[in-house]
């Protein structure tokens, strides 16, 4: 358990999936957490009902893709908590349908995939390090990336793209904030078992699996874990790292699932 105790953090995007497991876990381990969300009636219905049974559940109403909408959230936190400790860049997004290789994706879903993911990371981050460098406190940025920057993929060229760029920014972030104790992180998933690969073909499940070592998909509760631990003063030494919560895919030899399977025998 991760000693998050009177830290005040902001986690975007959050309302389901990785997003609301990390918020869960900040609670948990004592953070008052500020869930920013769309003005839905499904976001404020959750907020409300969470706020109900817990006050160190928050609200703070943005929009991923609309980046003038950064700043007032900042600044509505800042105003309400006085201080900003952590921040958690959830958001992230493609399009499985335009989103496919050079010559066979729409180019301006490109752009807009490239856009929104680089750009909800920067924005949030730009003005929470503004709000940690007044405070003199220092703070921590986690940033929500994926196996996929590091790891080509046969399509999603934008996403993977997206991502590559976002561990970039990470480092960079990382580096140019140091003196000022403000770390930067980013968590890499692997394939989690949320409600986005429910619709995945069997066949492809069971290949892809072949291909994880731990055999197993992730959980959001183990990217919830990662989070916390990096967002802590656990962590106080750890800067401008990119770590993976993926079951160690990518680290076999490519016949790696063809060994274990017995299709192919190595002696």
């Amino acid at each position: 358990m991760s000693d998050l105790t009177g830290k005040v953090a902001i986690v975007t995007a959050c309302s389901r999936g990785i997003g609301f497991a990390i918020v869960k876990k900040f609670v948990e381990d004592g953070a008052i957490v500020y869930m920013a969300v769309r003005d839905s009636d499904k976001d404020i219905n959750l907020t409300n009902k969470l706020h109900a049974e817990n006050d160190h559940y928050r609200r703070v109403v943005y929009n991923a893709i609309d980046f003038s909408s950064y700043k007032p959230m900042v600044d509505e936190v800042v105003k309400d908590a006085g201080r900003i400790d952590i921040l958690v860049n959830n958001f992230g997004t493609t399009d499985i349908a335009h989103d496919l290789t050079l010559t066979t994706g729409d180019p301006e879903k490109f752009f807009a995939i490239i856009k929104e993911n680089i750009g909800s990371v920067y924005y949030g981050t730009r003005y929470a390090v503004e709000q940690m460098m007044k405070q003199k406190t220092g703070g921590s940025i986690v940033n929500i990336s994926s196996v996929a920057g590091t790891t080509p993929d046969v399509s999603r060229l934008a996403y993977t793209t997206s991502k590559a760029a976002i561990d970039s920014l990470t480092r960079n972030i990382a580096v140019q904030y140091a003196r000022q104790q403000i770390r930067c992180n980013a968590v890499l998933p692997g394939m989690v078992d949320t409600d986005a690969i429910k619709n995945l073909s069997k066949d492809f499940m069971e290949t892809f699996l072949n291909n994880v070592p731990l055999g197993k998909f992730v959980e959001p509760e183990d990217i919830a874990n990662a989070v916390a631990f990096l967002a802590s003063d656990e962590s106080r030494n750890i800067t401008g790292e990119l770590v993976p919560v993926c079951g160690g895919f990518g680290l076999p030899t490519p016949i790696y699932s063809d060994v274990i399977s017995g299709k192919i025998k190595q002696n």
